[in-house]
């Protein structure tokens, strides 16, 4: 595997992971922008607009094959510091903490029911609501992806930091291979699809672990653009393969046992697919898209506008009920999704771009110091 070209080595940002952070973020606030909050006649959007739009959830499986794939890559460049866990831990306290606690804070100010949703919250446990039998408050309800990546933190350090190479290849393939498994059999004991299997963090660990195969790629011998195409050749030709055989069981049905199973993992294989391709081919015309300005900017506030979109959203529609809007007599369907979009996105940008300078910024300058 030593015949394609050498590559630069991976600097400090990659701003092709950048675009897909963009993506990622985009493909979540551009899925709830029309299906967060009941909108009549939305099935008369044309076919080609609808489906993308409809699978925009997907994009919380991109932020974990890219998380997985930075937290490594941190992981296993940093391993023989002395201080390991104190620099790791450190630093992503500064970049996680500071902005979580501030939405936590203020949206028990907005949701005053949801107290117990926010003490589980506060303990990185808002994707076990429903094993407390919690309720799950609209705006909040993100909270959940943030924990599964908490608890990924948690773990993945010592097993980078114990393990070589070798065993850490052996646990990503149990984990990629054992996912879908644990998935399929506890939906077919009976465990909820959407409520429990969709958000408990050891059913959502193969996106992540994913990550993790891609910085090891990427940081082994094999790393170049052969390699990076028969990778991403065969995951997207596995992701076919089996939704080609499990069509007749009904894979395309994310409620199906079979669906359930195997929907995540054929995701994760096409986005891991995608972003080892890009790795290959940094700073190529092929990756041009994902290294334009507006993609760096929305990376940047990727983090704010995805714990906020929502609650931004819920605020937009009680400010119209308190001034007794109908927004869909008067504006009809489509003017009131295009209202929507305009109120709900620029406010959500633009909070985004407080945040990062007035909140974020001051807290990610400590870094410096682990």
């Amino acid at each position: 595997m030593s015949a394609a070209p050498s590559l630069k080595p991976m600097p400090s940002r990659v701003p092709e992971l950048d675009g897909f952070r963009a993506c990622a973020v985009l493909m979540v606030l551009v899925h709830h922008l029309f299906y967060g909050w009941k909108t009549p006649a939305l099935a008369r959007l044309p076919h080609l607009i609808r489906i993308p739009i409809e699978q925009g959830w997907r994009g919380v499986d991109l932020f974990f094959v890219l998380s997985g794939f930075l937290i490594t890559g941190i992981l296993l460049d940093s391993k023989e510091n002395e201080h390991y866990f104190r620099n790791f831990y450190s630093r992503r306290l500064l970049r996680i903490v500071p902005l979580y606690l501030t939405c936590i804070v203020v949206m028990y100010i907005g949701y005053p029911k949801s107290g117990r949703y926010f003490l589980l919250s506060l303990l990185y446990l808002a994707n076990f609501a429903y094993l407390f039998r919690v309720g799950i408050p609209h705006g909040p309800g993100v909270f959940w992806s943030l924990a599964v990546e908490e608890h990924f933190y948690l773990v993945w350090p010592f097993a980078v930091r114990i393990f070589n190479r070798v065993w850490l290849l052996a646990i990503i393939i149990v984990i990629v291979v054992g996912s879908p498994i644990l998935r399929g059999i506890c939906t077919h004991a009976g465990m909820d699809p959407e409520q429990e299997i969709y958000s408990y963090s050891f059913f959502r660990l193969d996106a992540l672990a994913m990550g993790g195969f891609l910085a090891l790629w990427f940081r082994s011998r094999y790393y170049n653009r052969r390699s990076a195409w028969t990778i991403a050749c065969v995951l997207i030709g596995v992701t076919l393969l089996i939704t080609l055989l499990g069509r007749p069981y009904g894979i395309m049905s994310v409620k199906s046992v079979i669906g359930t199973a195997l929907h995540y993992s054929q995701v994760a294989f096409v986005f891991s697919g995608l972003v080892g391709l890009a790795l290959a081919h940094q700073g190529s015309i092929f990756t041009a898209l994902l290294r334009t300005r507006a993609a760096r900017i929305t990376a940047d506030l990727s983090y704010c506008i995805y714990l906020i979109h929502l609650t931004v959203g819920d605020f937009y529609y009680r400010i119209l009920k308190a001034l007794r809007f109908d927004d869909i007599s008067r504006l009809g369907t489509g003017g009131s999704i295009l209202l929507r979009i305009a109120v709900v996105a620029t406010v959500t940008f633009g909070l985004a771009l407080l945040s990062k300078r007035f909140l974020e910024d001051p807290f990610l300058r400590l870094k410096r110091y682990f």
